[in-house]
């Protein structure tokens, strides 16, 4: 009688090849069946990937005896054996490659980019977690996002890498503008989160940018007019979009909050000085006390975060945001008022001077407006000279 041919079980088999009662080699993710049948091939949820390893036979034949030391590394080897079985049957055109340089700069984001936009916990949530998940679905935003951690690294690495990070900066960069200019004009509920993001994403870049070698706008009161200009952009794409953002998970950027506990007594003075001068100047022929006033007042309201958080961007961008078309024309035509108010913000500027985006922002700005004011605004300036060059520097 002829002896019975030993043979593998198939227990846990794919569906396909189940209902067709033929055995399943269960290989993974497809079977060699499905495969030539181009079938779709699905295994049960109880059906573990671990059954898919082959079993020995179970005939008489009889096998060399293994020594100890192959024993040893068969053994060894026996746990990475079983890698072999997933995804057999891949595409083999498929690549498993990392882009190690864009997942550096995912990481640099999660972990130090994002802590220069946040303002407090809740904050850092939208930024480091949101903003992410909201990325995936978005790639322009994710192109700001490595934009900006591009440059962060290229003002934060050693000198000899800048010119390799500042390259991967501006071409993620490009993307994400080419969305925000195609935005501009019709922001709507499905891209108005996106817009908004990659605005503040853009701002972050500007001062960034002036910091390197290869950007010719150093930090000056001109850049930073054109700053306050490309402000000017994202306050319409606000606009635009409160009703929807007021909505979605980035209403906590619009709940900033009363921080003026923490802002120290000499800078809430120099603040009222600046009230008490507005109204003195209405006397100047031509002198928009509104405008300045709302100014000043935006001023205040923002101050304390540069106290409470002072490396974000939340005063710095907030305030350029609010500031009106009619103050940035006197910004640009030099009129003394609106050189004394911007010296003020030079001072926080300053105070956010560990930001690496902003750096010695404060210090180069305030240095063009000090020559354009004459003896008698000089004294107006005290305390932001005192701020940033010392108390000791001469009017």
């Amino acid at each position: 009688m002829p002896t019975r041919r030993a043979h593998r079980k198939s227990r846990h088999g794919c569906k396909a090849c189940k209902q067709r009662r033929v055995k399943c080699d269960e290989a993974r993710p497809v079977c060699t069946h499905c495969q030539q049948r181009e079938e779709q091939c699905e295994y049960s949820a109880e059906a573990s990937y671990i059954w898919a390893v082959d079993e020995p036979p179970r005939g008489r034949a009889r096998r060399r005896k293994q020594s100890g030391s192959e024993r040893k590394h068969a053994d060894e080897d026996a746990p990475f054996e079983l890698l072999d079985t997933f995804g057999r049957q891949t595409d083999p055109a498929s690549s498993s490659t990392l882009d190690m340089v864009q997942l550096r700069l995912l990481v640099n984001w999660q972990h130090e980019t994002c802590q220069f936009f946040s303002r407090d916990t809740e904050t850092r949530i939208i930024w480091q977690i949101h903003l992410v998940d909201e990325a995936l679905k978005t790639p322009p935003l994710m192109h700001g996002i490595l934009a900006v951690s591009a440059l962060h690294l290229a003002l934060s690495e050693p000198p000899s890498e800048q010119a390799f990070w500042l390259g991967i900066a501006t071409a993620h960069k490009s993307e994400a503008l080419q969305f925000l200019r195609n935005g501009l004009g019709n922001v709507n509920a499905e891209n108005a989160t996106s817009l908004v993001r990659i605005s503040g994403l853009v701002v972050a870049y500007a001062f960034g940018s002036a910091l390197t070698e290869t950007d010719a706008d150093k930090p000056s009161l001109d850049a930073l007019n054109k700053v306050f200009v490309l402000c000017r952009g994202i306050q319409q794409i606000n606009n635009a979009a409160s009703s929807f953002l007021r909505q979605s998970n980035l209403a906590p950027l619009y709940r900033p909050g009363d921080t003026s506990l923490a802002v120290p007594d000499l800078v809430k003075a120099s603040l009222d000085r600046l009230d008490k001068l507005n109204t003195k100047c209405l006397h100047l022929g031509g002198h928009d006390a509104a405008t300045y006033t709302r100014v000043i007042a935006a001023m205040r309201a923002l101050s304390g975060h540069c106290f409470v958080q002072p490396n974000s961007m939340t005063f710095v961008v907030g305030w350029a945001i609010r500031a009106s078309p009619e103050y940035l024309e006197y910004l640009q035509a030099k009129e003394p008022f609106a050189l004394v108010i911007h010296a003020h913000y030079c001072a926080f500027l300053h105070l956010a001077r560990g930001n690496s985006f902003l750096q010695y922002w404060g210090r180069a700005v305030l240095e063009d407006i000090i020559p354009l004011l004459d003896d008698s605004w000089r004294p107006h300036i005290e305390w932001p000279v005192a701020e940033v060059f010392g108390v000791d520097w001469p009017l």
